[in-house]
């Protein structure tokens, strides 16, 4: 993990992965955002060598190919897995077998998606403060 790398956004609702990019915009941190619509094409990008995520932001219901389906390909890869790279979900779901998938999938976090923006703004930020301050393996 690269804590001033890129902060990756997977979410194939436009509205809802622009205001979670604003919502980290207006916290400042420096770190690029950038907004993936299309899961399918996640690996490919993280695949990238001038990508070094920071966090990645995953929706879980996606058309094509789902939030868990991903994580399992990012796990699976033996490249992706040793960036360290935290994968937060972020769902409407709330449900207990819903929460219980995601942490199967060796999730580092699952949130509910928050309509209020400032208690949104809030989570984000204990969420970014938490991995900026964690201590994780180099790759090096």
């Amino acid at each position: 993990m690269k804590k001033d790398g890129q902060i990756i956004i997977i979410e194939d609702d436009q509205d809802d992965g622009e205001i979670l990019k604003e919502v980290i915009d207006d916290l400042g941190y420096d770190n690029e955002v950038i907004i993936l619509p299309d899961s399918t094409l996640v690996m490919e990008f993280l695949k990238k060598a001038e990508v070094a995520p920071f966090l990645i932001f995953s929706d879980i219901n996606m058309p094509k190919m789902s939030g868990y389906e991903l994580r399992d390909l990012v796990l699976a890869d033996p490249d992706l897995h040793d960036k360290t790279v935290p994968y937060i979900f972020f769902s409407t779901a709330s449900d207990p077998e819903t929460i219980k998938t995601a942490y199967k999938k060796a999730a580092q976090g699952f949130f509910t998606k928050i309509t209020d923006y400032d208690e949104y703004k809030s989570v984000v930020k204990k969420i970014i403060e938490y991995w900026k301050a964690a201590k994780v393996p180099d790759k090096d």
